[in-house]
């Protein structure tokens, strides 16, 4: 039984690029018992460790049991996650995340910086869950991942997951997380060149390879009948070393970042 969660949407100019995306899955060689459409709004940072806030789409498009009760593939947001392991306990899938260029940031010194490049980071999702009763779940996970096109570098991010029903209609779940990220990454969106720093006043700053956050997530789900349910979901990052110290997040921003969203699901 896998958990099931909700991850936030990217920004508005980013919508295009997980619907074709989504369109792609649903449209494959997939036989699958079970679909599950959501849609949603959350509100979330303009760009990683901002202190500005905005409102985002949050989306969902699931296929479970594709040849196997254990078997799935998702959409949430950016994020794509899957289980092609026909096992009980242990999964192995592809992983992918759309990760936005920041974009026109609400910080004026930020938005003088020059734009960032956005990535398509691809990956493999390994897994294990341990059953502690017929429907609890403990989850641990390893996803590395990097870009296909080798712009932006890559991230690596372990996981623990754990869902329990409360009853009949209310299903809590909570998950903690920590990403490491490549030099590349880092240095993508937390570095300041020399011509950046004479543009937007801010220190000349080189970020390196190292931990970019960890984070904790809590969600409570209500089924309202047998296929329709809401999901709210709040979450906690905190990001560390280079993230932290670069003038986009200790000058301009806050090394906390804070996510909250709900979401309407729908399963056929």
């Amino acid at each position: 039984m896998q958990p099931r969660k909700f991850a936030f949407g990217g920004k508005r100019s980013l919508k295009v690029a997980s619907v074709a995306l989504a369109t792609t899955l649903l449209s494959s060689p997939v036989f699958a018992t079970d679909f599950t459409i959501g849609l949603g709004v959350g509100v979330a940072p303009d760009y990683q460790g901002s202190d500005d806030y905005e409102a985002v789409p949050l989306w969902l498009l699931r296929a479970d049991d594709l040849y196997d009760p254990s078997t799935y593939v998702a959409i949430e947001g950016l994020r794509l996650s899957s289980n092609f392991l026909a096992h009980e306990n242990f999964r192995v899938g592809v992983s992918g995340q759309y990760v936005p260029k920041r974009d026109d940031p609400d910080d004026d010194a930020v938005d003088r910086l020059s734009n960032t490049d956005d990535g398509v980071l691809v990956g493999v999702l390994l897994g294990y869950d341990f059953q502690l009763s017929d429907d609890t779940v403990l989850g641990f996970e390893f996803d590395p991942r990097w870009d296909v096109n080798d712009d932006i570098g890559g991230l690596a991010t372990g996981r623990v997951n754990y869902m329990r029903p409360i009853n009949e209609t209310w299903t809590i779940s909570g998950g903690l997380e920590a990403t490491y990220a490549s030099t590349e990454y880092m240095d993508e969106f937390f570095s300041i060149d020399a011509a950046d720093s004479a543009r937007s006043g801010l220190r000349e700053y080189d970020a390196e390879s190292g931990f970019l956050d960890a984070g904790i997530n809590l969600a409570a789900t209500y089924k309202f009948t047998q296929n329709w349910s809401t999901t709210g979901t709040v979450a906690y990052k905190r990001l560390f070393s280079d993230a932290k110290d670069s003038p986009v997040t200790d000058d301009r921003g806050d090394e906390n970042q804070y996510f909250a969203g709900i979401i309407a699901a729908y399963r056929f």
